[in-house]
This record gives structure tokens, C-alpha cells and sequence, in this order.
């Protein structure tokens, strides 16, 4: 007796879940070999889109057939057995090698020409809509990225409106996103913020801890600074979402994620590896533990003999860093500049205003000129993506700023009055610093360190220079710039 196999399709997981397409198929197919008695022996369910070759399902029923398994299938119509020419091909063969090819709304017999020409030309015309199909997608999809839209699911921390609309904060994920940030910023690992954000409350969508590939993930991920990045194409665009973080925070996020990427293993992690450099021959000195000590050594044989130990380095860098404890009457009269600054702030809003609307405007106009030297073929696809991203960022930081004027903030007092508190407890935050911490004060204070035999040299970077400098010079006009010698920890200028 012969026996049928039958097969229904939908093209996505949701469609098979919450539509009713799989049930119609099958209730059709049912009736169908009722009424003309042909009884079926398997049932084939795909979840699969036909304009791909490879379908799991199509192929095991296809590989089944060619077994001699089942005498005939059983398809509902044409554009649910195939929409591409290639599985429209292996139907055909399957219908040539004797298998009884069946279609519910389709009266063809693929056993005559006339039946198969009229098979070729309904596969044709759906191999056809299925590739325009693909085309107009995207192009909406296109067209809902330059208006800022992200056309796929909202990451974690959003929540879909349905198309059209942007993603809305998730007030109840949105503050561990943010969380997220600050704690790597401050220094948490992958693990170690896994685990606090598990305690916090923070759930995956199944209940289970959010792992560490997808914070990783998460922490690179621009669309929360307000850039939408597409993975498969490496396009940006700005998105007109609301932000969760500030462009800064990213940033300082993905310096971390780079430095960590990129660090090999490290025996001896010295205090001034690679930061002290020989006024000789201007390699750096190398770090050598010697009886429970550490010393800095040049090791080009032509140069003089060098060698700092590493407590006097560090003695010679917390003198230089003294000229930055104020006094009282220094701390009050900064004050009093500060609240002058403030009271001056009214007259000079409006004129910071437009400062900032035109430079949006230019970086806009920067924008419009890459777009156009791109599509006469000036500048390549890479570096137009690149040059994008860059304009991108910088405009995300101006409208940042016209936010902050636009809230009554005052960007420019606030950055002077964080400078000013950091410049007056720059010797403690050393002095208390672990040796990551040490070295990242030197990195952002210091321009150079060098040595010549036992003397260190230690150039302050600006405006740290320029502060020391007033500071030292506590009446009077200001002198000249000076590099300080420190020379068994005592600081003198050279004249």
C-alpha cells in the first residue's frame, strides 16, 4: 500500500508559534489526503524560510524519498515546498524518479511536461517575490536606520514600541545597564560584576545569571551612549532613542576593554615599567629585582651606567607633585574665583549656546560632504564608516554639552572645579594609590620621566605645569617654564 509524507512550512519561529499558518496546513493537507485516500505515513514541520537552501527538515524528508521510504508527499502549495530554484530543482527530480508529487491548491501533475512547465512557472514567480520581498525589507530597514530607528529587539535595558518607534527605557533593567558601566569603570572584572549585578536583582529572560559574554557584549555596545551599531554590516548611525550613559562613560569603558584585550602576561608589573626613559639614548629603562629591591637599569651598552632605584624615583615624583597641596588663603581665594565665575555665567549662556549649535551645524555639514564623497566613490567603504563613527561621536558629545547648558549646568565651572580638587589632593590620591593607580596618575600628570645616572627629570604635563608654576611663583610675574631635577629626592630648577 502507498504511503505519503507530508510537509508544512512557516518562515520564522514566530510565525509557526503564534500563527495559525502550521495548523491551516495541516488541517488542509488532512483533508486532502482524505478525500483522495491517500494515507500518510510521516509529518515533516519546518521553521525555516524556503528562499534558503538547506533546510534541515526539507532535506531528511528529500534524503527519505530518495530511500524509497514513502511512494509520494504531500505539499499545501508550491511556495511552501520551495522559493528557490535550487529545492524547486530537487522536487522536480524527486517527481522524474517516480515519487508522486502532490499540492493541495495547485492541480499539477509533475509527471507531464505541461505540468511541469506550469510547476517552473509558479516557482519562478516565487523565487521572484521572495527576492524583492528581500529587497523592499532592506530598504525599510535602511530607511528606519537614517531615521534613528533600531529596526531589530530591543538590547537589554530597552523595550520594543513596535515599528516605527523608537525603544523606550525599561525602567526596571535600565538602572542595572547603567550599573554596569560605572562598576567596570571603577575597576570591577567580567566575573566580579556578574556577581553583583546577580545580587542587585538583575535576571536573565529564563531567571538565570547574566554570564559574562554577554556583559562583554553589553559594555561594547554603542546603542547605549545613543549610536546604533549593525553588527553584520559595521554601519552607524545616530539613533534618536534616549541615552542610558554619557558618551565619556563609554568611552572610559571601552579604554578598559582595549587595554585588557591587549595586555599580555605580565611577570613583575613594576611601578615605572616603560614610564622612565635614559636622556642618552632614549630607550626606556628596565625594570631587575636585585636583593628586595627594584631598580631601573638601561641596558644599551654605549650609554653611561644607569641605575634608579625604584623608592627613589618614587620620592623624586612625590616631591614634584608638593607645589599642588594649597593652603587656606589659596583654597579660598579659588573659591572666590569660582563663585565670580558663576555669577558671570547668566551673561555668557546664550553666547555658549550657539557656540555649540554651530558646531553641530559644521559637524552635520562634515557629515552631509563624507556622505556625498562617498557615493561619487572619493572615500572608500571602510573609511567612510570610520570617518562616520568619529563625527558621529563628536556630535553625541556636543548635544550632551547643549543639554547639560540647556539644564543650567555649567560644564565649564564644573571641569575647572574637579581640576582644582584634584590638583590639591594629588599627593594623597598618590601616596594611597596601589600601583595600577600610581601608574595611571603618572600617565595623566607626567609628560616625561628621565634619567641620567642617578638624577631623575620630571616634566609635568599641561595645565598640570602651568599650575605648579603659579604656585611656585607666589609673588611677582610668572617665570618661565622649568623642568625640575630630582636629584636624591630634592627638588631644584634648572636655570
Amino acid at each position: 500500500m502507498k504511503s505519503y509524507f507530508a510537509y508544512i512550512r512557516v518562515s520564522t519561529v514566530k510565525q509557526g508559534e503564534h500563527g495559525s499558518s502550521l495548523q491551516e496546513q495541516h488541517d488542509a493537507i488532512a483533508a486532502f489526503a482524505t478525500r483522495n485516500d491517500l494515507p500518510i505515513a510521516s509529518w515533516f514541520e519546518e521553521r525555516e524560510t524556503a528562499a534558503k537552501v538547506g533546510r534541515p527538515e526539507f532535506s531528511r524528508m528529500v534524503a527519505a524519498l530518495r530511500k524509497g521510504r514513502a511512494s509520494g508527499i504531500i505539499f499545501h502549495k508550491i511556495d511552501r515546498s520551495a522559493r528557490n530554484l535550487k529545492d524547486w530543482s530537487a522536487v522536480q527530480d524527486l517527481a522524474d524518479q517516480g515519487v508522486d508529487v502532490r499540492f493541495t491548491q495547485e492541480s499539477i501533475n509533475l509527471g507531464s511536461n505541461e505540468g511541469k512547465l506550469t510547476g517552473d512557472f509558479l516557482a519562478v514567480i516565487s523565487s521572484h517575490y521572495i527576492r524583492n520581498l528581500r529587497e523592499e525589507v532592506k530598504k525599510g530597514i535602511q530607511g528606519r536606520l537614517k531615521q534613528g530607528l533600531y529596526p531589530l529587539a530591543a538590547p537589554l535595558g530597552y523595550l520594543d514600541q513596535g515599528g516605527g518607534k523608537p525603544k523606550i527605557l525599561d525602567p526596571s533593567r535600565a538602572p542595572f545597564v547603567r550599573d554596569s558601566f560605572e562598576l567596570y569603570a571603577a575597576g570591577l572584572s567580567l566575573p566580579a560584576l556578574s556577581d553583583e549585578l546577580y545580587h542587585r536583582g538583575l535576571r536573565s529572560k529564563i531567571g538565570k545569571q547574566v554570564g559574562i559574554n554577554r556583559l562583554s557584549e553589553l559594555l561594547h555596545n554603542p546603542f547605549y551612549m545613543g549610536i546604533i551599531r549593525m553588527k553584520r554590516s559595521g554601519e552607524h548611525y545616530a539613533g534618536v532613542h534616549r541615552p542610558i550613559i554619557s558618551k565619556s562613560l563609554f568611552e572610559r569603558v571601552q579604554a578598559i576593554l582595549e587595554g585588557k584585550a591587549n595586555t599580555k602576561a605580565i611577570k613583575h608589573d613594576f611601578l615605572f615599567r616603560r614610564l622612565i626613559a635614559c636622556m642618552q639614548c632614549k630607550y626606556h629603562l628596565i625594570g631587575e629585582r636585585q636583593k628586595g629591591h627594584t631598580y631601573y637599569r638601561c641596558h644599551t651598552r654605549a650609554c653611561p651606567t644607569c641605575s634608579i632605584r625604584e623608592e627613589v624615583a618614587d620620592a623624586a615624583v612625590k616631591e614634584s607633585f608638593q607645589p599642588f597641596c594649597f593652603s587656606e588663603d589659596e583654597r579660598s581665594e579659588l573659591r572666590q574665583m569660582n563663585e565670580t565665575l558663576e555669577a558671570e555665567w547668566g551673561n555668557k549662556k546664550n553666547g555658549y549656546e550657539r557656540a555649540i549649535a554651530l558646531q553641530i551645524e559644521n559637524v552635520n555639514s562634515r557629515l552631509s560632504r563624507l556622505m556625498d564623497a562617498y557615493l561619487d566613490e572619493v572615500v572608500d567603504r571602510s573609511l567612510f564608516e570610520e570617518k562616520k563613527l568619529r563625527l558621529l561621536m563628536e556630535r553625541k558629545e556636543l548635544l550632551e554639552r547643549r543639554e547639560q547648558v540647556a539644564k543650567g549646568e555649567q560644564p565649564v565651572i564644573r571641569d575647572i572645579s574637579e581640576f582644582l580638587e584634584r590638583v590639591d589632593s594629588l599627593p594623597l590620591s598618590y601616596e594611597i594609590a596601589n600601583v595600577s593607580e600610581k601608574r595611571e596618575i603618572l600617565k595623566t600628570v607626567t609628560s616625561n620621566l628621565t634619567a641620567e645616572r642617578k638624577n631623575v627629570v620630571v616634566e609635568l604635563r599641561s595645565p598640570f605645569r602651568e599650575v605648579a608654576n603659579l604656585i611656585l611663583v607666589p609673588t611677582g610675574a610668572p617665570g618661565r617654564n622649568r623642568t625640575y631635577i630630582i636629584t636624591s629626592a630634592r627638588l631644584r630648577p634648572i636655570h
